[in-house]
């Protein structure tokens, strides 16, 4: 009988997790950490997927670094985790970032591919929009081919990004630029052609270098093409420079193919050094990065990188711990003070650059003017004092010494 319960509450276990359950959950990570908000959600979703699944995502997937590899655990938590929601996020004075989520987990699709587990982060978060710049020399194999701009391409599509053609948005711009000299609008002719203007939320740049090493017949076998290749990759923000995720491919002399020419086999062998696997990293591993920094910014608010020109150190002060207490602003973080150059700080935050600039000048009761701001960057200039113009407690002595004038001489 005992036997009989066990079977049955075992099975109305499974049916449960099959199912899905709601659970809450949180993550952890050193605030000091460059990729901080990334770990702590990945771990909050781990420890999820632990509680709502009973899977080990670590032991599953074979991590034996988090620190390293936090976006492989993270993509591998949409095995399981079906949807989800940050319930609060916050760096706390224990220099320590939390994340709470609250996830609806089941058994799902353990192992789930990496490109399926990301677009159904696209189709959860929407996506962000994306450009490739990537410089490709095979040593050997004429310039000009584009092998590894297919490869992105044609991954980016897969997981359904919204990628944009930089060199079409430039000759969109060049258009828009001269039709504003024609109508007397020299300034906004001058920041199209500059690229001021943000068009793209990231930029994925990559180096791709290789040479061609020959044909080779091993065992008795057909020739094969010889390659070695490696390659550099890397995800920026256009308007701030700042480099989200970098990714490298080892160089190796081992990639072969048995292609009839040897520009055929060039594409197969690159498209193998930046597919991955076996534990060697390549350009979905980038993708998967990128995609860990797009859903904190979703959830969590963006990092706004704030510069302030010759602020003073009160100032400075009085900002931070003013935007540590408002509302939608998650975590500051001082990163530099010169009081007689540029003060930096960055700043997470769920409002926009338009709200976040208007809350510090509040802050600094009106001292501090905002020159230019884009989605993640604002830069201040410190308004002048005005001279000659007296302490408002010496405004006062005017009035007190006609006031004693009069009762010394009655008038």
């Amino acid at each position: 009988m005992k036997r009989i319960l066990a079977v049955c509450i075992l099975f109305i276990h499974w049916g449960l997790l099959a199912q899905g359950a709601e659970v809450e959950a949180e993550g952890k990570a050193a605030g000091d950490l460059p990729h901080a908000r990334e770990e702590a959600l990945a771990d909050a979703l781990r420890e999820a997927v632990r509680v709502g699944a009973g899977v080990d995502i670590l032991s599953a997937t074979s991590v034996k670094d988090f620190n390293l590899d936090f976006d492989r655990v993270l993509s591998a938590a949409f095995g399981h985790v079906k949807n989800y929601k940050v319930t609060g996020s916050s760096l706390g004075k224990d220099g320590i970032y939390r994340i709470k989520v609250k996830a609806d987990v089941g058994a799902g699709t353990p192992g789930m591919s990496e490109t399926l587990a990301l677009r159904q982060v696209v189709q959860l978060k929407q996506s962000p929009r994306v450009a490739f710049k990537i410089e490709e020399h095979i040593e050997g194999i004429p310039e000009g081919k584009g092998y590894a701009v297919g490869w992105f391409e044609q991954s980016a599509q897969k997981m359904q990004l919204q990628v944009v053609d930089a060199g079409a948005v430039g000759g969109a711009e060049a258009k828009r630029a001269a039709r504003d000299e024609l109508t007397g609008n020299s300034s906004g002719a001058a920041f199209r052609r500059a690229g001021v203007a943000q068009k793209v939320d990231f930029v994925i740049e990559g180096k791709i270098n290789g040479r061609y090493a020959g044909t080779e017949a091993l065992f008795g076998a057909l020739p094969e093409h010889c390659f070695e290749l490696g390659a550099e990759l890397r995800a920026i923000r256009p308007d701030s420079g700042e480099v989200v995720a970098s990714v490298v491919v080892p160089a190796s002399d081992k990639y072969r193919s048995g292609l009839q020419t040897k520009e055929m086999a060039a594409r197969e062998v690159l498209y193998k050094s930046l597919d991955g696997g076996k534990g060697t990293p390549g350009g979905m591993a980038l993708f998967s990065k990128l995609f860990a920094r797009w859903m904190v910014e979703v959830d969590c608010g963006a990092i706004k990188q704030v510069e302030f020109e010759k602020i003073s150190s009160s100032d400075f002060q009085k900002v931070q711990a003013g935007l540590r207490s408002t509302d939608k602003v998650s975590a500051v973080w001082e990163r530099e003070f010169d009081s007689k150059a540029v003060s930096h700080i960055d700043v997470e935050t769920r409002l926009s650059a338009a709200d976040l600039g208007a809350e510090i000048q509040k802050l600094a009761s009106g001292a501090l003017e905002l020159d230019r701001a884009t989605d993640s960057y604002l830069q201040f200039t410190t308004k002048a004092r005005e001279s000659g113009s007296p302490p408002k407690e010496k405004a006062a002595e005017p009035a007190q010494e006609k006031g004693l004038i009069q009762k010394l001489f009655g008038k």
